[in-house]
């Protein structure tokens, strides 16, 4: 369990990652007293257990395009180019990440971030990072990644045992085209401020959509009402804490790829149905990367993750596949939506 945190705050903890309901009061129903939930929150946040409590979007559906790039670059230039990487905004993750276990002889990138931007922006982004890092490296071998299919994506830790917490069992294959994004939703320009408001951190108060309502010049009732028909159309995922969660304990974070010469849907759907499974998608494959099924896992400790790695791989019957340490966090954010 977590250090300095009860049982039942952990269970809170928890609870409030799978989101609360677009209602007036909605930490009425935990299983602490309405007060002492928001006095828990407001402790998370303080001490940096949780990063953010607020909107989770379903950035396509915002009209945004997100890609996973990654750069081969040499590792005396790797910290210049991350400075130039993360000072992109529409660079919200940028990692360091080094193959585990025995080389192959195979060179892969170090560097690995993503890109997320509206629609229109996406190239014109993209290319002003190619030509600032080409004024400090040469050449710039950097790979687009774009999902062809998603097929697991949403996050909860479970605060008293360390492990994954399930959200959505089962998750079903979306496909995901790399050169569009879902259909989008015409949103006003209320309808935006809504976003910007939801999209960083909102008041922890017993009524936190009142509190949003009054920034953004809406009722609590029509914020109410937005909110629920964006969860219905898939446009918000869920209100929910966003954890640290290398300070709640998971420290080891890994990506993990296969190559599949079979059914990747099939292979896919079986990858996310392992619940210690946070993220996972088909991606293209590339000229000396020849995987194209990508799984996120996190443990407190490097042998529990190549321990998990091993256990998910016989599993589900994959093979010839890699596991990446994440050896370096230069930046983790939230998207700033319409910004």
């Amino acid at each position: 369990m977590l250090i300095g945190y009860t049982e039942r705050e952990c269970d809170v903890l928890t609870a409030l990652q799978r989101g609360v309901e677009p209602v007036a009061r909605p930490f009425q129903t935990m299983a602490l007293p309405e007060a002492a939930v928001v006095d828990l929150l407001r402790r998370a946040l303080s001490e940096g257990l949780v990063r953010r409590f607020g909107g989770i979007f379903d950035a396509r559906r915002l009209g945004y395009r997100s890609v996973l790039c990654a750069l081969d670059v040499a590792p005396d230039r790797l910290d210049t180019a991350a400075a130039v990487v993360c000072a992109s905004d529409g660079v919200t993750h940028c990692y360091e990440r080094r193959p585990v276990g025995e080389m192959d002889g195979a060179a892969y990138p170090g560097l690995w971030f993503t890109m997320a931007q509206l629609q229109d922006d996406f190239d014109r982004s993209l290319a002003q990072v190619r030509s600032v890092l080409g004024d400090h490296i040469s050449p710039v071998c950097l790979i687009e990644l774009p999902a062809v299919r998603r097929f697991k994506i949403d996050v909860v830790f479970d605060l008293r045992t360390r492990d994954r917490d399930e959200l959505f069992p089962g998750a079903v294959a979306v496909s995901v085209a790399a050169d569009k994004t879902e259909d989008a939703i015409v949103f006003t320009e209320q309808d935006r401020a809504l976003v910007r408001c939801l999209d960083q951190q909102i008041p922890v108060v017993d009524r936190p959509f009142l509190a949003v309502a009054g920034q953004v010049g809406m009722s609590e009732d029509a914020v109410l009402a937005t909110l629920a028909r964006w969860r219905d159309a898939g446009v918000l995922r869920r209100v929910a804490a966003v954890l640290h969660h290398r300070e709640a304990g998971f420290k080891a974070n890994a990506m993990c790829v296969w190559p599949v010469q079979g059914d990747v849907i099939a292979a896919g759907r079986q990858l996310a149905d392992c619940r210690e499974v946070t993220h996972c998608y088909q991606r293209p494959r590339f000229d000396g990367f020849a995987f194209d099924l990508y799984a996120m896992i996190h443990t407190p400790s490097w042998p529990q993750t190549q321990t998990l790695f091993d256990a998910i791989a016989s599993e589900c019957g994959l093979c010839g596949g890699r596991m990446f340490a994440s050896v370096r966090e230069f930046k983790k954010s939230s998207m700033r939506y319409f910004a």
